[in-house]
Order: C-alpha cells, then sequence, then structure tokens
C-alpha cells in the first residue's frame, strides 16, 4: 500500500516547506527509508503527470537544499526520473541540480556534475546550457572533480556534438569588447583549459565519430569557430589549435579546400603584422611565428597550395627593407624557406598540375631569380657557412641556371656581383655540401657576366660606351662621345710615305687614350691639334707625328730649290733620315726643323701635303723660298 502524501510526519503538502526534524540517526534512517519507499512507488506510477509523481519532484527539489549530504546526494540522483514530465518545474529542477554543484561537499558536487548529464540525456533542449556550465566548471581545483566534469562534457559531444562544440569553442573565441584585467585573467585561463580537454580528452571522438564524415554540420561549426578563433587570438594558443585540432580532422588532406581557408587566415595575420611598421623583438617573432605555421601547413603538411605561399614570399617578404628586420640567422630561415617553397611548387608542377601550372610555376621562378640578389646578400651577411646555408645557396643559383639556359636572359651584373661573393668561400668548402656543383655554377654564372660588364666601358663602333644589358637605353645626346683607340694598332705611315687615316689621340689623366671624334674638312683646312704635355715617350707616341714634325713635313715646290742649295749635303741626310724612325727621339729645333723642311724633297716624299701655318704666314708676307723675311721675323 503506498504511503500517503496526507500523512504529516513523512510528507508535508507541496505547498508547505519542507525541514527535516532533528532526530537520533536511526529516526533519520528511518525518515530516508521512507522517503525512498515514496520515490519508489511514483517511479512505478502508470501516469507520468500524476499528482503524486509531481509531488515527489517537489520534495526531491525541497530536500536538495537540506542539511544532510546524502539526502542531498538522493536527490540529485532521482530529479531526472521526474525532471521531463512538467515543465512548469524545470527551471526550479535544474537551478537546484547547479546549486548541488556549488555545495561544500565533494561528494555532493560530484553528484550534481552527473545529474547534469542525467537532466541533458532526458531534454536535449537543456545541452547547451548544461555544456556551459560544465565547460565553467572545468576550473575545479579538485583533479577528481575535474573528471568527472570532463567526462559529463564527453556525455553531452555523444548528445548533441555540434551544439556541444560550439560552446567550448565560443569559451576560445577572445570576445570583440573590452573587458577588465581580472576578467580577462579568468577568460585566459579557462580558454587554455578547454583547448586542453580538446587535445586530450575529445579529439579522438571528434575525429573518429563526429567529423569523419567530412562537410557535416559538426565539422562546419568547429572549424569555422577555430579559424574566428585563430583570426581574433594573438600567438598564444594558436599553434595547438592548428596542429593539434584541425589538422588532425580528415578534412584537411592535401590540397583541401579547408587548407586554403587555413592558410589564407595565417597569411593574413602574417601580413597585418608586416604592416606594422615596428622593429621591436615582439613584432618580429609575430611575423615569424605566422609565417612559420603557414610554412608548416602549405610545405610540410601539404594541406594548401603552395603556390599561394610562394607568391606572399614574393611580394611580400623578400624585398631588402623588409628582410633587413630581421635578424641575420632569421633571414636565412626565411631565405631556406623561400627555396622549400619553391621546390614543393616544382613538385606540384610535375605532380599535380591542377595546383601548379608550368606556366604559374615559370613566373613564381622567375620573381625568384628576380629577387635573388637580396636572399644572396642576406646569406651572405649571415657569416653562418651551415649545411642550411650551401642547400639554399644551391637551389637559388639552380634557379638561375635554368632561366638561364631556357630563356633569352642574361645574369644582370648586381646578380652576378652578388654570387661572386660566394667564390671565395666555396673554393674553401670542404668534401659534401654539394661543393663542387656549387663552385660550377658559380663559375657559369659569373664569368660570362662579369667579362661582359668588363667590356662595357669599352668604346663601341660608334664612339658610345656600351651599356649593361639590363640598364634601360641610353639617352640621346648632342654630340658623339671620344672614342678610345685599338693600341694594337698604332697609327703609322703607309709604303709611300703617306700619313694613314687614322685620327690622333689625347692621353688622359689616367694613361688612357681616347680618339677624337671625327668631322669633315673642308679643302685646305688642317686638323686642329691638341698640345700634348711632355711625358716619357713610348713606343707608340714615337710613331705619331709631332706638331713640329708636321710643321717640317714637305712642300711641294720647294723640295727642288732646297736640293739645288744644299747640294751633296742634303742627300747624305736624307740617306740617314730614310730609316723607319727618321725623325730625332726628342723633336727638332726651329732651326733643325726649317733646314729639314728644306731638304724634304730629297726623302722621296712626293705625296701632297697641306700648307702649315708658318708656310701660310710667310705666303702672306712674300717671303721668298729661301726664308730672308723669315730670318727677320725670328729677330723681331
Amino acid at each position: 500500500m503506498p504511503i500517503s502524501l496526507t500523512t504529516p510526519p513523512l510528507l508535508p503538502s507541496a505547498s508547505a516547506s519542507y525541514t527535516l526534524p532533528a532526530h537520533t540517526q536511526e529516526q533519520m534512517d528511518d525518515q530516508e527509508s521512507q522517503i525512498h519507499q515514496l520515490v519508489e512507488n511514483a517511479e512505478k506510477e502508470q501516469d507520468r503527470g500524476s499528482g503524486l509523481r509531481r509531488d515527489v519532484l517537489t520534495k526531491l527539489i525541497e530536500i536538495a537544499h537540506s542539511s544532510d549530504s546524502r539526502l542531498k546526494c538522493y536527490a540529485a540522483n532521482r530529479i531526472r526520473y521526474f525532471f521531463n514530465d512538467f515543465p512548469d518545474l524545470e527551471e526550479d529542477a535544474i537551478n537546484v541540480v547547479y546549486d548541488l554543484c556549488e555545495d561544500q561537499d565533494s561528494r555532493v558536487r560530484i553528484e550534481g556534475y552527473r545529474a547534469i548529464s542525467s537532466v541533458s540525456s532526458v531534454q536535449h533542449k537543456w545541452v547547451k546550457r548544461n555544456s556551459d556550465v560544465l565547460v565553467q566548471l572545468l576550473q575545479s581545483d579538485e583533479p577528481e572533480e575535474v573528471a568527472v566534469v570532463k567526462t559529463a562534457l564527453c556525455d553531452h559531444l555523444d548528445m548533441d556534438p555540434g551544439v556541444t562544440l560550439g560552446v567550448l569553442c565560443d569559451q576560445i573565441i577572445p570576445p570583440e569588447y573590452t573587458i577588465d584585467e581580472e576578467e580577462q585573467q579568468i577568460r585566459d585561463r579557462l580558454r587554455s583549459l578547454v583547448i586542453a580537454f580538446l587535445k586530450v580528452d575529445a579529439v579522438e571522438a571528434i575525429i573518429r565519430k563526429y567529423t569523419k564524415t567530412p562537410g557535416t554540420d559538426t565539422e562546419n561549426v568547429f572549424v569555422c569557430q577555430l579559424l574566428m578563433a585563430i583570426r581574433r587570438l594573438e600567438t598564444r594558443d594558436v599553434e595547438v589549435i592548428i596542429k593539434d585540432l584541425l589538422l588532425m580532422m580528415p578534412c584537411y588532406r592535401p590540397g583541401s579546400a579547408r587548407g586554403m581557408d587555413l592558410l589564407h587566415v595565417l597569411i593574413d595575420k602574417a601580413r597585418s603584422s608586416l604592416n606594422v611598421k615596428s622593429n621591436d623583438l615582439g613584432s618580429i617573432k609575430t611575423i615569424d611565428f605566422y609565417i612559420s605555421l603557414a610554412h608548416f601547413v602549405a610545405i610540410q603538411k601539404r594541406v594548401a597550395s603552395p603556390v599561394v605561399l610562394l607568391r606572399f614570399y614574393c611580394t611580400s617578404l623578400m624585398g631588402k627593407p623588409v628582410l633587413q628586420r630581421f635578424s641575420p640567422e632569421e633571414q636565412l630561415v626565411l631565405a631556406g624557406r623561400v627555396v622549400e617553397a619553391l621546390e614543393a611548387c616544382e613538385e606540384e608542377s610535375r605532380l599535380r598540375p591542377q595546383i601548379c601550372s608550368d606556366e604559374q610555376f615559370s613566373f613564381l621562378r622567375r620573381q625568384i631569380v628576380d629577387g635573388a640578389p637580396n636572399l644572396l646578400e642576406a646569406l651572405h651577411d649571415t657569416k653562418l657557412e651551415s649545411s642550411t646555408m650551401w642547400d639554399t645557396l644551391r637551389s637559388l643559383l639552380l634557379a638561375c641556371k635554368h632561366r638561364k639556359e631556357n630563356e633569352d636572359w642574361e645574369v644582370p651584373f648586381d646578380l652576378a656581383t652578388s654570387i661572386s661573393r660566394f667564390q671565395a668561400q666555396a673554393q674553401r668548402l670542404g668534401p659534401g655540401n654539394n661543393s663542387d656543383e656549387i663552385r660550377v655554377l658559380i663559375r657559369s654564372l659569373t664569368e660570362p657576366s662579369m667579362s661582359q660588364a668588363s667590356s662595357s666601358t669599352t668604346v663601341d663602333g660608334d664612339g658610345l660606351y656600351e651599356r649593361p644589358a639590363h640598364l634601360p637605353a641610353r639617352p640621346q645626346i648632342g654630340r658623339p662621345l671620344l672614342k678610345r683607340p685599338d693600341m694594337s694598332r698604332p697609327s703609322h705611315t703607309d709604303a709611300s710615305g703617306a700619313a694613314s687615316n687614322s685620327r690622333p689621340a689625347i692621353q688622359t689623366r689616367d694613361s688612357g687614350f681616347v680618339a677624337l671624334p671625327k668631322r669633315s674638312l673642308s679643302s685646305g683646312e688642317t686638323v686642329p691639334q691638341i698640345k700634348r704635355a711632355k711625358t716619357e715617350l713610348t713606343e707608340e707616341r714615337q710613331l705619331t707625328p709631332s706638331l713640329l714634325s708636321r710643321m717640317t713635313m714637305p712642300i711641294p715646290g720647294d723640295a727642288e730649290k732646297a736640293s739645288r742649295k744644299r747640294g751633296g749635303a742634303g742627300k747624305k741626310r736624307v740617306e740617314d733620315s730614310s730609316e723607319p724612325d727618321k725623325h730625332p727621339m726628342s723633336g727638332y729645333s726651329i732651326k733643325g726643323a726649317a733646314a729639314h723642311a728644306e731638304r724634304g724633297e730629297e726623302s722621296g716624299d712626293l705625296t701632297p701635303r697641306t700648307s702649315s701655318l708658318l708656310d701660310r704666314l710667310n705666303k702672306s708676307e712674300g717671303v721668298d723660298g729661301g726664308g730672308n723675311r723669315k730670318r727677320h721675323r725670328g729677330k723681331a
């Protein structure tokens, strides 16, 4: 026979406040047994909405506030059997369960944690709210209680994985609004606890059960929430989210859309950090942190296209001002990452051309070669001759060699100069590190360019200096430049004694010879000469007549008169001057030049000559061939 609820000693009416009387232990045991019996009878009631069941639920809510821990624990275990039958009492029932989770007795708290799971199991609409409470309870300092809370969270993941994962991720994403320092510390600690729970306790179920099939709602919620967390978070906890959560999921396979989304988030974070014009250590560390994660995702894990990463390297990292923001060791690492990305793109172009076509790869390689001087300078300035440095150098040289052999391209002078700086180091490089190949590559890329650079200072056939191929065209100027003569072919007279048609040269301050420009001469006009400083005569200068020597050249008509006057003496001197070097080494004096002019006819040189300045002066004053007035003018 069921116990009547109207019996005052056992159970008061539902509207009355129930308080256990202070009895002896035996009396309390009897009271607890009567309550147990009453609950058992209500559980057997067929009508789930009966008054008996309602009154029992109300009684359980009341005894949960008693001072007896055993009754509290009993109430926590039995509320779930009546919770779902009376919607108007649900709020009171769930609140009393939350109160049990904050009880002073650890045993009561643990039963309260379990009661949360039991309530959610009978009514799933409470999963989200109860999951949020359980997340807060992860902050407990009692390891035994934390273990129960984690078990309860795993139960909620089984009940509704999408909702529970969403609640967990909400605790990871930083708020957009500003919070005070104390709350910030609480949130930071809770975030770390949630990430640790996902990484250690839930990741297996997430991978094998909840996100096993790509494209599910659960996967979409989890991935999108974590990507939002990465966008808002600083460097803290981001690496664990990527490496231990996201990349463990089946949806992050090579070349997947999920991987591309993750890579774009990391590149955006790195680019925004680069845009902050600061060289402090924290800023540089932040940039390097996101670059390293992007490199891990695209190159090491290959879950995203390396083309996107290499394009970012070319456009944002290879500039000299950006590289100089990093330390020498970090510059070496960055150069190595650029080369690894280039090699990954080359592999993708062979295996998966839909990801990286040959045209894309060729374009990216040209960009790498164009920026190679900056990378080579970074390698050289590190002063760290490690295997990483030599491997990076070898890859850059191979890229340059491929472009030179397969495209209409010559190594620019600045690139050749940067490469040549490694020549001495490569000569000292011992076996290993591809030393022989590196030395051959350096020679093949530098020798033609350096020789072309040295010859570019010579004068071409039009009197213009040749310019390196990579420089813009020379602007047109009004007059031709001076030309340096070919010293291997000195000017000399031909077999008939006539002077050659080569242009005279002047000696510059650095002892180089530059030819004078050609210009047309009217008949009877002499070529103006530039007075030369007295220097030590070389063999080439001996073959170039001096001004005084040219003044003494024989004039037609005067040679015959000089022959008759001088007679045999003139003939003898002609024989002496018939030698190849017929002009004295030190030149003529004034009198010697005049005497030589008188016997010029007998030298056998019958080539007509343009009259000299002295001859034209003599003729203008009516001086005869004997030169009487000349002597008079000399005395003046």
